[in-house]
C-alpha cells in the first residue's frame, strides 16, 4: 500500500480490520512520520511515564492536532514485549524495501540505488552492473 491509495479522511482500509472498525482511524503519511516521537513525559525525572506522540493528516492542514498517548511503565513494557523480536518487514516500518534486482527484501540502510533508483542489493549490483572501485564487496 502506498501513501496514494491512502485516503485521509477514511484511512482504515476497506474491508480490513473489522474489530476496529468502529475506533477513530489516523494516517501518518511519509513526510509526516518525522511527527512520531516517543520520550519521557517531563525532564527524565525517575518513574516519570512516557508518552508517543504524532500528528496525523487531516482534510485541513490547519485542522491537525498532535496525537498525544501516555504509557505507563507497564504499557511501555507491552509496547516493547509486542515489538522487540520483530523483523523490520514484521513492523512494516519501512526499513526494507523490495531489491529492484532479485525480489528479495533488503535493509534501506545497506541498499545501493540501481540504474532505475530503486533499492538493491550491493551484491545484485555488483552482479548485474559491476563493483565500483570503492566497494568492499
Amino acid at each position: 500500500m502506498t501513501d496514494d491509495d491512502v485516503d485521509p479522511k477514511d484511512p482504515r482500509p476497506e474491508g480490513h480490520y473489522p474489530r476496529f472498525a468502529s475506533n477513530e482511524w489516523h494516517y501518518v503519511p511519509d513526510e509526516l512520520a518525522q511527527t512520531i516521537s516517543l520520550g519521557p513525559a517531563g525532564d527524565g525525572e525517575p518513574g516519570q511515564d512516557w508518552v508517543l506522540t504524532y500528528t496525523p493528516e487531516r482534510r485541513d492542514e490547519d485542522d491537525r492536532e498532535k496525537v498525544l498517548i501516555r504509557l505507563t511503565p507497564r504499557a511501555l513494557q507491552e509496547l516493547y514485549i509486542e515489538t522487540k523480536d520483530l523483523s523490520p518487514d514484521a513492523r512494516q516500518a519501512g526499513h526494507t524495501a523490495e531489491c529492484g534486482l532479485c525480489g528479495d527484501q533488503v535493509p534501506l540502510e545497506d541498499a545501493w540505488p540501481d540504474n532505475r533508483q530503486e533499492p538493491c542489493h550491493p551484491e545484485c549490483y555488483a552482479e548485474a552492473f559491476g563493483a565500483p572501485p570503492w566497494a568492499d564487496l
